[in-house]
């Protein structure tokens, strides 16, 4: 039960570590020149445009969270790759063979998708006036976890079990998470929802 476990975890991983450093591309460490080339990206995907009288996704929904977020899931793929080459266990814990499948194009359709689920909850909550940054239970853990792995099932569709199991699993860490990275001051309350 616990291999099973981990393996659900590790196989959804590019999509976690994309979800949660999306909001944090303005705190992550990097060299002058790529940390002011990420700010000009902190704009709104929506451009401030209102739908309806209201934001289409709403200020949070960033340029930079998306291309950190994928970059995130790209980079979270490729060490997956290369521990998948290199150690038995890995080999014979992951889900995903990554020798038929590019961890490129796999983990940039995790950390993507699990941001446009994101925007896609966002979106509804605009339309229901729920506020950013406050709670919509379940919705805030699972619209990553949906958006992951249907744009990530172009190139890899999990058992049902696996599916089921893995997003129950990662709604549980999601709420945890959250409350460790705001109470470590990583992530601000509204960023987190």
């Amino acid at each position: 039960m616990i291999k099973f476990i981990f393996m659900c975890l590790w196989y959804l991983l590019p999509a976690a570590l994309g979800n949660h450093t999306a909001s944090c591309g303005n705190r992550i460490w990097l060299p002058v020149i790529l940390k002011n080339g990420l700010a000009k990206l902190a704009r709104p995907v929506d451009f401030g445009v209102q739908w309806r009288g209201r934001e289409i996704f709403g200020n949070n929904k960033t340029w930079r969270g998306l291309l950190v977020g994928t970059i995130a899931g790209v980079l979270t793929a490729g060490v997956q790759a290369i521990l998948f080459f290199n150690t038995g266990f890995f080999k014979i814990n992951t889900l995903i063979d990554y020798g038929k499948i590019d961890f490129i194009l796999l983990g940039a359709l995790m950390g993507g998708g699990a941001l446009i689920g994101d925007l896609v909850k966002s979106f509804i909550k605009r339309r229901l006036d729920v506020p950013p940054g406050k709670p919509w239970f379940p919705w805030d853990q699972f619209d990553w976890i949906a958006g992951a792995m249907l744009l990530s099932s172009i190139v890899y569709v999990p058992p049902a079990r696996v599916a089921a199991v893995t997003a129950l699993l990662y709604v549980g860490v999601h709420l945890c998470s959250d409350r460790v990275v705001c109470r470590m001051g990583i992530k601000r309350r509204e960023e987190v929802n």
